[in-house]
């Protein structure tokens, strides 16, 4: 069973990263739901015995629970500002007991502990530019856990249900398919304070529970993605011209606007023609500004295709420093990764 699981997760993992390279690089922000599977590792666990019946923990004062590897499972519901965001979660996870071991001799090797984690969760996205998104996370809230131990066969059954404080730590990677669709592989650490259960008599006090999981899931963002627009300003000698996120390249329209651009210049009295390059506010400010001079060099380069002359050009790049739409710094917005052409 362990192995299998394993495998699983092995599978899922390598199914990621080998996703094609060829997905969009802009995601959406906005509400988002989510959902992932994967495998709990449940740490030992020691235990206080306090008896007071006469089940099979007469005479224990102490023990340990070791635990199989178990499915996990979680949902939740955020929303994403950018590089920040923070979700409403509700997980589970089951593992069943490989053995309990009691100082009176007695030994349980079946039952299980379940929990249920309701937990609020934040999140920072380590954007570079890729489809590839490392985050790392943590969150507080409460484990709602189930504990039940079977000596055998028509022996002692104990079972007790307990609420504790719950803390988690999250680490993984996403990757996104689509601008509202994501894949996440991810780590959670969830951890909680110590429970303690009593069933006929019987109290057991266990440690404060340690889970290492390990989640494969889908991201969903509903926020449509913003539709990048060729706009030609109200200035008749005015020019826009966009482009894609992290991207220099002359989309078909683009070059349309730059064509009109051209004969306009060809056709009047034009001196000077000013292209200035700009780029959104998400990356560096080192390489908005190498990004912003090579989309200017871009439109330089297909106006002189287009019959201008090269010594009317003048190129420039001021990199994320005047965006067309103010936003925060991180933010990816279409309206800001544009080359300004300017007729004199």
């Amino acid at each position: 069973m362990k192995k299998n699981l394993m495998y699983a997760a092995v599978g899922a993992a390598a199914l990621l990263v080998a996703a094609p390279a060829m997905a969009q690089q802009y995601q959406a922000t906005g509400l988002y739901v989510g959902a992932g599977a994967g495998v709990n590792f449940r740490q030992e666990d020691s235990v206080d015995v306090r008896n007071g019946s006469s089940s099979g923990f007469t005479g224990a004062t102490e023990g340990k629970s070791k635990y199989n590897v178990g499915p996990a499972g979680d949902i939740y519901l955020g929303y994403d500002w950018g590089s920040i965001r923070a979700d409403a979660e509700v997980s589970l996870r089951n593992n069943d007991i490989d053995k309990g071991t009691f100082n009176n001799g007695v030994t349980f090797k079946n039952g299980n502990v379940r929990t249920i984690g309701i937990m609020a969760n934040a999140y920072y996205d380590f954007d570079f530019g890729s489809p590839f998104v490392p985050y790392i996370g943590g969150g507080v809230g409460v484990a709602l856990i189930n504990a039940e131990l079977k000596r055998g066969n028509g022996g002692t059954h104990f079972n007790d249900f307990n609420t504790q404080f719950a803390y988690q730590g999250i680490a993984g990677v996403s990757y996104n398919f689509s601008p509202n669709l994501a894949a996440n592989l991810e780590y959670r650490y969830l951890g909680n304070t110590s429970p303690k259960f009593k069933d006929a008599g019987d109290s057991l006090k266990y440690d404060s529970s340690n889970n290492h999981t390990v989640l494969v899931g889908l991201r969903y963002t509903f926020a449509p993605a913003p539709v990048v627009e060729e706009v030609v300003t109200t200035q008749a000698r005015s020019y826009l011209v966009f482009f894609d996120f992290d991207s220099s390249r002359l989309t078909p329209e683009a070059k349309q606007i730059v064509a009109s651009a051209a004969a306009d210049a060809l056709q009047g009295k034009t001196t000077q023609i000013g292209v200035t390059g700009h780029t959104d506010r998400s990356g560096s400010d080192r390489y908005n500004q190498a990004l912003s001079v090579r989309r200017a060099e871009s439109v330089r380069r297909e106006l002189v295709s287009d019959g201008v002359a090269d010594s009317l050009i003048v190129t420039r790049g001021v990199g994320e420093a005047d965006p067309l739409v103010p936003t925060a710094d991180g933010v990816r917005e279409p309206q800001n990764r544009r080359v300004e052409i300017v007729l004199q």
